[in-house]
């Protein structure tokens, strides 16, 4: 099942320049999730399926206490932070900038990740699946 939450905006300290320190500026943040919702299928039930509400609220929470320089690192935040929930199989993550450049509609930082089969050490079993290990806290 493909989840995806469009044009989420919140208000964040993020730029450079001094200015951008001190005044919030609005982002856009387009989330696309992957998982296996076929026992949510089955039940119809919300303990059962990725809660998109509660990925939006993390990102959101995320996003409004971060204070990072680089749109790169806030983007790379949020995905990590997704990735920590063993159910999503794949995320892409788009955060746009929409004032970073006065003759552009906006500017913008893609990633995406998945978890996959390993190459595995030797000693241990086949088959295992990359697990991402990061806590999503704000630095």
């Amino acid at each position: 099942m493909i989840i995806r939450i469009n044009d989420l905006k919140v208000r964040a300290l993020i730029g450079a320049y001094s200015w951008e320190r001190v005044n919030k500026q609005e982002l856009v943040i387009n989330i696309t999730l992957e998982y296996d919702a076929s026992k949510a299928s089955r039940s119809d039930k919300l303990k059962d399926a990725l809660d998109y509400e509660a990925v939006a609220s993390k990102v959101m929470k995320v996003v409004t206490a971060s204070r990072y320089v680089l749109l790169e690192k806030l983007t790379s935040k949020i995905l990590t932070g997704i990735m920590t929930d063993r159910r999503v199989q794949s995320a892409y993550v788009r955060v746009d900038k929409p004032h970073a450049i006065a003759q552009a509609r906006c500017v913008s930082c893609e990633l995406s990740a998945q978890r996959g089969p390993v190459i595995p050490a030797p000693g241990t079993r086949r088959g295992s699946k990359r697990e991402s290990s990061s806590k999503w806290i704000p630095d």
